[in-house]
């Protein structure tokens, strides 16, 4: 069993598919297929970019401060701006429906934002900020904060009219199990 802790930056998001996810008043889970494992993560033992087995990324004492609709700007083949939406705040209703959801979406992107522990066991706060939220850098919650970056699968083939969100995560820990290792990537 490899275990990855607090090295979101060391894994590649870009054909990652949640197959489930659980989330309870203190922990998020989410079982993930095609997570690709960076050569500078800890546990990798190939020293390339590798495939994981389906991984376990756990949020340990994980909350959900916040989640957010991207916008989008869409142009014409002149580069005329046609439509401009801007990224919207979810309330607690379409939180809920976006988070029951989440099974055989994507996962494109998870990376550490905001407040961390210092050597002394003091918040530091971050100058880092995400989707216009204020409570990354305030060092109100938890140690560990991430993004995650999360698009809606969708029966167009072109991808251009999925809906993508992010959620805001607080935890005191993350970490990414898995049992073993499939194809390393070629180049």
């Amino acid at each position: 069993m490899f275990i990855s802790k607090n090295e979101a930056d060391h894994f590649s998001y870009e054909d990652s598919i949640i197959k489930d996810a659980q989330i309870t008043e203190d922990h998020i889970t989410l079982q993930v297929d095609a997570l690709i494992v960076e050569p500078k993560n800890s546990q990798n033992t190939n020293f390339q970019r590798s495939y994981a087995d389906t991984a376990t990324v756990y949020f340990e004492k994980g909350k959900i401060l916040k989640g957010i609709k991207e916008g989008y700007k869409r142009y014409d083949a002149n580069d005329k701006l046609l439509e401009e939406v801007a990224d919207q705040e979810l309330d607690d209703e379409q939180l809920g429906a976006l988070l029951a959801g989440l099974r055989e979406q994507y996962l494109y992107d998870l990376k550490e934002v905001g407040s961390k522990k210092t050597t002394d066991g003091e918040i530091e706060k971050s100058d880092k900020n995400t989707a216009d939220d204020e409570s990354a850098v305030n060092g109100n919650v938890g140690v560990h904060q991430y993004v995650l970056g999360i698009e809606m699968a969708t029966d167009d083939i072109t991808g251009v009219d999925a809906d993508s969100y992010q959620l805001l995560v607080s935890c005191s820990e993350m970490k990414v199990s898995w049992a073993r290792y499939l194809n390393r990537i070629s180049q």
